[in-house]
Formats: C-alpha cells, sequence, structure tokens
C-alpha cells in the first residue's frame, strides 16, 4: 500500500517531525532530518509538477467544498513551495556541514526551523481565511524565537521587537478575517472571493485597509518597514538568510494572492501596492548607501528588492508578475549566497562594522568571491540571474507603455550598485594585520556553491524555466479558474 502524494505532505511532515524531535535526539537524527525532510518536500514538488502544469492539486479535509480545510497546489504556489523547501535544504546543509554555533545545532533550532518551513508553506497552500491566519502564527512565533535563540542582548532585543511588531501585525489580519466572516459567512478563500463584492462599499476599505496594515508589515513594505533592520543585526546571518529568502516571500504571495482573488479588478489596490513598492525601493536603497553594519546593510537591500517585486507584481500584467515571481526566486538565491557567506566571514572578524572588514576578502578567497557574485547578481549585472529577471520586468513595463517603474528601477540599481562596490572594495583592501578563528568547514561551501551555480546557471539559461514563471503568473492572476476548480463551473 502506497502513500497518497498531496500536498497535505508539504504541512504535516515537518510538523510531525518537529513535535517527535525527543526521538530523532536520542537518534542523532537532528542534522539529518533538518536537511532530510525540505529535500523530500522538494522531490515531491518535483515530483507534482507534471500534474501542477495540467491542472491545480486541490484537496478538502473533514468537510466537501468550500468548507474544510482546502489546500491548493497550481502553478504559482508551486513555485513558492518549491523555493521555500529548497531555501530550507540550503540553509540546514549549512547549518549540519559547517563550523556554525552550537545553539544553532540543537533540538529548539531545529524544531524552529521546521515550524517555519511548515508554516510558509502552509501559508501559500492554504485555500482558507483562518488556517491562512493559523499558519501566519505558526510562521511568525517560529522567527520571533529564532532571532531570540542565540540569548545575548542583541538577539534578545530582536526577538522581543519582532514578537511585538508581528503580534500587531497579525491582529490587524485577525481583524480583518473576523469581519470578513461577519459579512459573508465563510472563510474559504473562493467563497469569500464570490460574495467580496457584494459587501458594503466602506466594510471593504475598512477590510482592505486592515489587512494592508497587517500584511504591509509582514511583507516589510514602507512605511511598515522600520523594525526590519534591528531584527536582522540581532539575528544569525543563516536565520536571517530564512527571514530574507521565504518567509517575507510567503507574505509577499499571500498578499497579492488575496489582492487578486478577492477583487474583481484589483486595479485600484494594485496602483497603490505599486507605489509602496516604488517608495520602499527607493528610500530602502538610498538609506543602505549611508550603513557601516553589513547586516544592516544587507538587510536595507533586502528591503530594496521587496520594493521591486511588488513594484512588479502590482501591475497586475502577465509579463511583468512573471518577471517578478522569477525576481522573487533570484532574490530568495542571492540573499541565501550573501548571508551565508557573510555569516562564514563574521566567523573571522570581530565585528560586522564596515572599518573592520578591511582585508576579508584576501583572508578568506573563496567567501569573498562567493559575496561578490551575490553582489553583483543582486544588482543586476550579466550574465547572471539578476540580471535576466530586471530585464524581464523591465520589458514588460516597456510593453505597457509605462515608463515611470523603469527609469526608478534603474535609479535604485545605481544606488545599489554604489554601496556594493564600496563594500568589494573594503574587502580587499589591503590589511597587515587580519585576526582569523579555525577556518569553516570545507563542506560548508557545498550548499552555498550548489545556490551560486544556480544564479550563473538561471542567467546564462533563464529559458529554463521561463515557462514555469509565465504559467504561475496566469495561475495568480487568473481569478475565474481559481474560483472554477474550487467552486465548479456554476461559479
Amino acid at each position: 500500500m502506497t502513500m497518497p502524494l498531496t500536498p497535505v505532505w508539504f504541512i504535516a511532515l515537518p510538523l510531525l517531525l518537529a513535535f517527535a524531535s525527543p526521538l530523532w535526539v536520542r537518534l542523532r537524527l537532528l542534522m539529518p532530518l533538518l536537511v532530510g525532510t525540505p529535500a523530500a518536500l522538494l522531490a515531491l514538488a518535483l515530483g507534482l509538477l507534471p500534474a501542477v502544469r495540467t491542472a491545480p492539486l486541490l484537496e478538502t479535509i473533514v468537510i466537501a467544498p468550500p468548507l474544510g480545510i482546502h489546500l491548493q497546489l497550481d502553478s504559482a504556489s508551486w513555485l513558492l513551495v518549491a523555493l521555500i523547501n529548497f531555501a530550507g535544504v540550503v540553509v540546514g546543509a549549512f547549518l549540519w556541514l559547517g563550523e556554525t554555533e552550537p545553539y544553532l545545532r540543537e533540538r529548539r533550532a531545529f524544531i524552529l526551523i521546521l515550524l517555519l518551513i511548515a508554516g510558509c508553506n502552509g501559508m501559500v497552500l492554504t485555500g482558507d481565511l483562518f488556517n491562512l491566519y493559523v499558519f501566519l502564527e505558526i510562521a511568525g512565533v517560529s522567527a520571533y524565537a529564532l532571532s531570540a535563540l542565540r540569548r545575548d542582548a542583541p538577539a534578545l532585543e530582536a526577538g522581543l521587537k519582532y514578537l511585538i511588531i508581528g503580534s500587531v501585525a497579525a491582529i490587524f489580519f485577525l481583524f480583518a478575517v473576523v469581519l470578513i466572516y461577519l459579512q459573508t459567512g465563510n472563510l474559504s478563500l473562493a467563497a469569500v472571493a464570490r460574495g467580496f463584492s457584494e459587501i458594503p462599499g466602506p466594510m471593504q476599505m475598512l477590510i482592505g485597509l486592515l489587512m494592508l496594515i497587517g500584511l504591509g508589515i509582514k511583507t516589510e513594505l514602507f512605511p511598515f518597514n522600520f523594525w526590519v533592520p534591528d531584527i536582522y543585526q540581532g539575528s544569525h546571518p543563516a536565520v536571517a538568510s530564512l527571514y530574507s529568502g521565504i518567509l517575507v516571500k510567503a507574505f509577499l504571495f499571500v498578499l497579492f494572492h488575496l489582492v487578486f482573488l478577492f477583487l474583481a479588478d484589483p486595479g485600484v489596490a494594485g496602483a497603490w501596492l505599486m507605489g509602496l513598492g516604488a517608495i520602499t525601493m527607493l528610500v530602502a536603497e538610498t538609506v543602505a548607501l549611508r550603513q557601516e553594519d553589513l547586516r544592516r546593510m544587507l538587510a536595507y537591500s533586502s528591503l530594496g528588492q521587496i520594493g521591486l517585486i511588488t513594484l512588479a507584481l502590482g501591475f497586475g500584467v502577465e509579463s511583468t508578475t512573471a518577471g517578478g515571481l522569477f525576481h522573487m526566486v533570484n532574490h530568495t538565491l542571492v540573499k541565501l549566497l550573501l548571508f551565508l557567506t557573510a555569516a562564514i566571514l563574521l566567523r573571522s572578524f570581530v565585528s560586522a562594522r564596515i572599518a573592520d572588514f578591511a582585508g576579508a576578502g584576501r583572508a578568506r578567497p573563496l567567501a569573498g568571491a562567493l559575496f561578490v557574485l551575490g553582489a553583483l547578481a543582486v544588482m543586476g549585472l550579466p550574465p547572471l540571474s539578476g540580471f535576466a529577471s530586471k530585464l524581464w520586468i523591465l520589458k514588460g513595463f516597456a510593453e505597457a507603455g509605462v515608463f515611470w517603474p523603469v527609469a526608478l528601477i534603474l535609479l535604485a540599481a545605481l544606488i545599489e550598485a554604489g554601496y556594493y562596490f564600496r563594500w568589494i572594495k573594503v574587502l580587499y583592501e589591503p590589511r597587515t594585520e587580519v585576526a582569523i578563528e579555525p577556518s569553516e568547514g570545507r563542506w560548508a561551501y557545498l550548499p552555498i556553491g550548489v545556490v551560486a551555480g544556480l544564479i550563473v546557471l538561471l542567467g546564462v539559461a533563464p529559458f529554463l524555466v521561463d515557462d514555469l514563471f509565465i504559467e504561475g503568473a496566469r495561475s495568480l492572476l487568473d481569478r475565474t479558474a481559481t474560483l472554477v476548480a474550487v467552486l465548479g463551473a456554476g461559479s
């Protein structure tokens, strides 16, 4: 008898293994399972891809649609699920193979990382508002605890700030869910989408505002992102790579999925999101110019790229949406590369301040070279993946005859080049005395090397994955197809 391969495994497997962690401690399987669990889920996602490209995979537990625990794996959510679990493999392998801090190899870290993966998978798969809130909280609580895991003053401060801000965001989102239920009597996303236009206009605006504030905080959009650099600075770089790489991407997917699903005409909401994305991009890139701490610089760089992705997705046409999804994947790859190489470099230098990083690239040539590769990719230089996705977005705007986003994206890229080349210059400045701790295990470079290889491959041959992003964009934008798939042809 074989077990059915369904979307529920993306949530159930990491949850089950996390709560059974005392068993894995006795068997000394924590690190192998931390790598193996997302690897198995990534393999499952790849195995389900042919079926997903044919039709969305739907699963409803307990009650028939539209009621019950509803999961939907379509071309758009598949991209996010594959990305989330790939990032889980990379970070898990880095923690296992590298000489990382002991607290990141203990049971608590194991549980929290698996819960974070389960929560992110659940957010992009669920078709129910209440379960969306539950998964949002699972991912959020895991992130709060991961920030404070080191238990020194900066980490505890980061965890406390993250807890307070994240809880406020969750309250706003929960209020919106309650209002939706009171107005429609439904929590199924498809059923709510079918009846959302019947909600009175002022109530629609209130629900939209509550959701924008709640998810705006979670997606780190201006002006709700003032807290982000402190969290990234206080957290271990490997943990920050999960925040930038998968957590914020899951929230972004939720935000745009709800906008495109609930609103028959998302043009006004999309225009607002484009504006927020543009402001986020320019403000974050400008502030990054003045940063003296590597972790804060990477945090503001991440915010700038989130703004770019929001700008592309908010336009709501197939070309920019596909480019935005592609850039979402590329940004995850780049930030995994940058944060994990930063973790290696920070083991050799007493501080993350730019003045203390002089000569870091000379002292750790491989880590320095990988950091430079990531910096060039995030700037969008050819032939790396960041160039391919940014070009796709720019072409989409140009073909639509809308040129102000093109000008802003190019301006942001110039600013970005300014501060990344500043750090690259410092990395290779001569330095007579460089304090270096025992070298990182050479196997720690293996997962980073895989990420670097993908950045080059997707830049040289983006045509290998173009179809996946086009299908993902169509799935994200096609509200009618989602309603028909869940509710039937009569919807």
